[in-house]
């Protein structure tokens, strides 16, 4: 989440869904049966709408949000690895080859990683002359070492200081060339060289940052030099797609020629088929149709409109509104278009640990008994979006290992204000009775989007919080995620968040959300702070209490290495001790996807890597 929503990511993480329902089946090549039978057709134009664009424009540098994951990963760029674009019944969350021919030969010490790449590979005009090289993914690190170049993006899971345990030798020291740990064997061989064994490493090179680039001369990052601001606009891949107009680009004009027609911000994206794409390449993505078309804006209730009407033939970036949800599922006629599968993302209330009343781990705790879960779970639209959320890590993750695990677990899911007040009692801000009233419990900040379902949300916080002593001063923010990611707005308690995995590994809660060492000035999605030290406090401009935040850096360190079971168990331990010992969020509903298509649609399927549709496995009439 993308990944915020998207971030990710996020990650921001944006609007998720349901039981595994609706019609998916698994094409693996043209002409595969559907899910009502027969061919799944090829051709014809997908017709999609979100309410608001992606957060960097494309560039996958920098994209952090769930709403590029997709757009990046079945259609625009191919990476020396990535997944096969299905759900989690199908091996979505199962890493394949993809620029690369094999998966990678990895040294006995776990530190070197070899990676032989398919020849012949060539990438969209104007550049179709020009063969993918090792080079070329080189070149995609250089970038990704550069913090301007890369700001705000994955660079944590490369850099050895990044808190995902080790990186890729030479990587903070390169700034923008080819880390010392990166080497060009031959123009079809890379290797990769690690500071330490990483246990995740071979997801990180299914990330978008490590498309390759194509050289332009002797430029040092190829077509990136001269484009970092809208690297995106400019962006020239190698999937089975393209945006409009990237055959018409200038390898060698100025950075400030008009850019591609495909993408207007905030407007539209456009893309066309990708006339270098070789389908017997690429084996993880049929791209059924020809063209897919995305209009951006409109609210929710808009577009839920616009789908029954036909005019487009998904909105996919939110969940549908409860009342058009509820219409399809009781009306046997159009159950089939209604499309429900299990996510692997969270949603959560996040505290500042560091500012009061939330540095007070008591606070905490009584927040987690307090807090009306099934009641912030039902403003979304009830069951059906998603199943309570009793720890961090969805249990998707686990295997449902942790599934008894609910530490805060209450009657109905409703709160509890016996134990939260119990809780309230050990607090530094209560006088006794279980009450917060001190000062500080009055008039807490709380950050609130603008969203259909955040006036709700904030009714159920605020109307719980009270039941403790804690009253909010509610600042609304259309788009809140700037504010709440920059650490010197000091803000104390924010409703807005969620959070997807980057990848199928429980590593992409832990270090991006909860490591004080990936906590950054803009874009940091560490909302609670854990971790951080006085002297990140000062730099970062925190008003609040550094001196005692506590820190689980060396806990993420251990499991950072570790393979298979042994690494689910120390993350299993680690998600525990957050839950017992730290107590950083409320967590409060696992959230699932579910989308609404057209009548035009002829095949459906869900990308377990992304959570959102996979668009080149979409048919339409």
């Amino acid at each position: 989440m993308n990944r915020l929503l998207k971030l990710v990511a996020a990650v921001a993480f944006v609007g998720l869904v349901a039981a595994a329902c609706g019609g998916n089946s698994t094409p693996t090549a043209t002409g595969t049966p559907s899910a009502s039978g027969g061919e799944i057709p090829q051709g014809g134009v997908l017709k999609m709408a979100i309410e608001a664009d992606v957060d960097k424009a494309f560039d996958p540098a920098k994209e952090y949000s769930t709403l590029s994951f997709e757009p990046f990963r079945c259609c625009l760029l191919r990476t020396l690895l990535t997944t096969n674009g299905q759900d989690a019944a199908h091996d979505g969350d199962v890493i394949q080859p993809d620029l690369a021919t094999d998966l990678p030969q990895v040294s006995a010490d776990g530190l070197t990683y070899v990676f032989t790449i398919q020849s012949g590979i060539h990438y969209a005009p104007p550049f179709d002359n020009v063969e993918v090289t090792a080079g070329d993914f080189a070149r995609a690190i250089a970038r990704e070492s550069d913090s301007s170049a890369s700001a705000n993006g994955y660079s944590f899971y490369y850099s050895p200081s990044g808190g995902t345990g080790g990186g890729i030798v030479g990587f903070d020291e390169a700034k923008g060339t080819v880390p010392s740990g990166v080497k060009v064997v031959d123009d079809h061989t890379l290797s990769i060289t690690l500071t330490a064994p990483v246990g995740d490493f071979t997801w990180r090179m299914t990330m978008a940052a490590m498309a390759p680039i194509p050289p332009v001369g002797d430029k040092v990052l190829g077509w990136a030099d001269g484009h970092t601001k809208d690297y995106g606009r400019y962006l020239v891949g190698t999937g089975p797609y393209m945006f409009k107009g990237t055959d018409a680009l200038d390898p060698n004009g100025p950075p400030t020629q008009d850019p591609i027609s495909g993408y207007v911000p905030g407007r539209s994206w456009t893309l066309v088929r990708n006339p270098s794409w070789d389908s017997a390449t690429d084996k993880n993505r049929p791209a059924y149709v020809d063209e897919i078309d995305v209009a951006i804006g409109g609210t929710a209730t808009v577009l839920a409109n616009e789908v029954d009407n036909g005019t487009i033939d998904i909105e996919f970036g939110g969940v549908p509104p409860a009342q058009q949800l509820a219409a399809y599922q009781a009306d046997p006629t159009k159950t089939a278009q209604v499309h429900a599968t299990p996510s692997d993302g969270v949603r959560y209330i996040a505290m500042n640990i560091a500012l009061p009343p939330f540095d007070d781990i008591h606070v905490r705790k009584a927040m987690n008994w307090i807090i009306d879960k099934a009641a912030l779970r039902q403003t979304w639209g009830g069951p059906t979006v998603g199943t309570i959320a009793n720890h961090v890590v969805p249990d998707t993750l686990f295997n449902f290992r942790l599934q008894e695990f609910a530490p805060y677990k209450t009657a109905g899911d409703h709160g509890n204000v016996a134990k939260a007040k119990a809780a309230m009692k050990g607090s530094k801000y209560s006088s006794g009775g279980g009450m917060c009233d001190a000062k500080e419990c009055k008039n807490v900040l709380l950050i609130s989007d603008t969203r259909g379902v955040d006036p709700g949300m904030v009714a159920t916080m605020e109307q719980d919080a009270k039941k403790i002593g804690i009253t909010f001063k509610v600042r609304q923010i259309n788009g809140a995620y700037p504010t709440i990611q920059t650490p010197s707005k000091n803000v104390p308690i924010a409703e807005r968040p969620g959070w997807g995995k980057d990848f199928a590994d429980a590593v992409t809660f832990f270090a991006p959300l909860f490591d004080g060492r990936t906590i950054i000035p803009n874009g940091n999605t560490n909302y609670s702070l854990l971790g951080i030290t006085p002297a990140q406090c000062t730099k970062l401009k925190i008003t609040g209490n550094c001196k005692n935040v506590p820190s689980v850096n060396s806990q993420i360190d251990k499991c950072a290495p570790l393979l298979g079971n042994a690494r689910i168990v120390c993350y299993e331990n680690l998600d525990k001790y957050l839950m017992l010992n730290v107590v950083p969020w409320v967590p409060w509903m696992w959230s699932l996807v579910t989308r609404i298509t057209s009548t035009n649609i002829t095949h459906y399927q869900y990308d377990q890597f992304s959570t959102t549709p996979a668009y080149s496995m979409i048919s339409v009439k």
